[in-house]
């Protein structure tokens, strides 16, 4: 079963995960009053424990800078709800900051069993496919020993173009937490956390997908 992005935000913000704050939004005039709290620009999307993949499917609307934009997006999202999933629900949440994008994984293999990754996150995961993987359990030096086996990491630590550079500390701290998070509850088949942002003033899960037994 795959959890909704609402529950799986949740269960790994209660875990101490950042995660990006989000709301569930049950008409266009509670999701136009929520992006008036948390602040232009705003994203919404549909939660669903079908569709993992929003994107593919239509079901994120990025960038919406004002009420217009979030009732146009909202009635649409309805609408795809309608289509493919009648249970599903619609989110709202603020855009990310700029920084770099990171993935981190983890999955309960069949063979190896518990095994964590650590990649470049976003459309970059599936494109470059610059990742890392240790078993679990696992420490801060075996996440700090796949943070350096990316080809990557030695641009993106000093800034690379107009990302600003990347604390490597905050990665390695969301890296234990997800492997914490994994460990601790033996029902989390696979668990995806991307985009991870991070820069050297902090670090926060836009997207998470958990799959659970």
């Amino acid at each position: 079963m795959i959890l909704p992005e609402h529950e799986a935000n949740r269960l790994l913000a209660d875990s101490g995960v950042p995660m990006i704050p989000v709301r569930a939004v049950k008409s266009a005039q509670e999701a136009k009053a929520g992006a008036g709290d948390l602040g232009y620009p705003v994203a919404l999307k549909l939660s669903s424990s079908l569709y993992s993949h929003k994107t593919e499917v239509g079901g994120v609307f990025l960038n919406m800078e004002n009420e217009r934009d979030v009732e146009k997006a909202f009635e649409k999202l309805e609408k795809l709800r309608d289509e493919i999933d009648r249970q599903a629900g619609i989110i709202l949440e603020p855009m990310a900051p700029a920084g770099a994008e990171f993935f981190i994984g983890f999955q309960l293999h069949p063979q190896f069993g518990p095994v964590i990754s650590l990649g470049l996150g976003g459309v970059s995961l599936e494109l470059i496919q610059d990742v890392a993987f240790r078993l679990l359990p696992a420490g801060t030096l075996d996440f700090r020993e796949m943070l350096a086996e990316l080809k990557s990491w030695p641009k993106l630590q000093k800034g690379f173009r107009n990302l600003p550079p990347v604390d490597g500390g905050l990665l390695l701290n969301l890296m234990e937490k997800a492997a914490e998070v994994a460990l601790s509850h033996p029902e989390i088949v696979e668990l995806d956390l991307n985009p991870v942002v991070v820069r050297s003033d902090g670090a926060i899960v836009v997207d998470a997908r958990i799959l659970m037994r």
